[in-house]
């Protein structure tokens, strides 16, 4: 007997309506499932044909009284994340590609696909989900409970008030004909720099899609996912941010783009003076050492610069006859009328010191 076969009657018997499924696709292996009862689970678990099935699907919402916080994020932050907002649960199940689910008592709760501004989660409080312990063949790996099991069903608590109303968004049922590809679009827009690669965020947007009540056919569904992700790897996704995600460095690069040299110093005193409390700066020395290998006057030049626009301070000017000043690293970085908005170059290439030189 398969998976299915042999845990249906377990699930039966706590009351839970369960159904087989196709583990590797999340497809309901028979018809008429979202009716499933716990007498019907039976009679698939007999069935000859059904016997060998390696899924197990639940139910959820009103039909089994559980409501899942379906994590879709790899590692244990995510779940505690999940559980201080969603409030504690004796139900934490590990899926078969090291992912998470939460069980809770159903409060009405709908089927929302990724709600959350931002966050990587779903809430199943209709539908299916796929329950333990379901066996995935393509990765050799099963669904297990990681804390409690079907005997605690009994005892689950409502999720925490307040943890489904804090940037919620429009859920995919409300989508219709005519506004599916932008909506499906912007939501793989959203969803981009939550994925490793271009075929997690596929599966994302046929997950997504086919809670539209007119589920948009797979291949243009992979055609929105695969726009969004050229956005999003190429720097250009910018939908749904107040600001760019761009690092503190990106930012002193567009402050500095029209100063090359006055960026590279500033690099050179960062990675060697950044713990000092000053450090000299001595122009001439510097030129005949070849650190940079520019003459005298444009490294007193690109000092100055870095002056002028808050990257370092003098703490003592360089006197008549002594080259040398003292100088720190600003406090802050500079706040920059620079939109950050900066296109990558159309050619790739690299500038090396020589270059910048010359």
């Amino acid at each position: 007997m398969g998976i299915y076969a042999q845990h249906a009657p377990i699930y039966a018997a706590a009351g839970l309506p369960v159904f087989p499924v196709d583990v590797r696709n999340k497809k309901p292996a028979v018809k008429n499932w979202q009716n499933a009862t716990p007498r019907q689970s039976r009679g698939w678990a007999s069935s000859a044909r059904l016997a060998a099935n390696d899924g197990l699907g639940i139910v959820m919402g009103k039909p089994s009284g559980i409501t899942e916080i379906d994590v879709d994020a790899v590692g244990d932050a995510w779940v505690t994340a999940a559980l201080e907002r969603f409030g504690q649960t004796p139900v934490v199940i590990r899926t078969a590609s090291g992912k998470a689910k939460l069980w809770y008592r159903h409060n009405g709760e709908g089927r929302h696909v990724r709600p959350f501004n931002g966050l990587p989660i779903d809430v199943l409080g209709g539908g299916f989900t796929i329950a333990p312990p379901s066996f995935r063949e393509d990765l050799g790996a099963s669904y297990a409970f990681r804390t409690g099991g079907i005997e605690d069903v009994c005892i689950l608590p409502t999720i925490k008030d307040g943890a489904l109303s804090e940037g919620f968004t429009r859920a995919p049922e409300a989508v219709q004909r005519g506004e599916r590809n932008d909506s499906l679009w912007r939501y793989c827009m959203s969803q981009a720099r939550h994925c490793d690669d271009v075929e997690a965020l596929i599966d994302v947007a046929l997950t997504w899609t086919s809670a539209f009540p007119e589920p948009l056919p797979p291949q243009e569904a992979e055609a929105c996912a695969r726009s969004a992700w050229g956005y999003e790897t190429t720097g250009r996704n910018y939908l749904g941010l107040k600001k760019p995600q761009l690092t503190k460095g990106d930012k002193i690069m567009d402050d500095l783009l029209d100063a090359p040299r006055a960026l590279v110093l500033l690099q050179m005193f960062q990675r060697w003076h950044r713990t000092r409390p000053f450090f000299a700066i001595a122009p001439r020395a510097m030129s005949e050492a070849g650190t940079p290998p520019w003459p005298r006057r444009q490294i007193e030049h690109a000092r100055d610069v870095l002056m002028d626009r808050g990257y370092i301070v003098e703490v003592i000017p360089p006197r008549r006859g002594v080259s040398a000043g003292h100088y720190r690293l600003a406090d802050e970085m500079p706040k920059s009328a620079h939109n950050h908005n900066t296109f990558p170059p159309s050619h790739i290439g690299a500038v090396s010191l020589v270059e910048v030189s010359q």
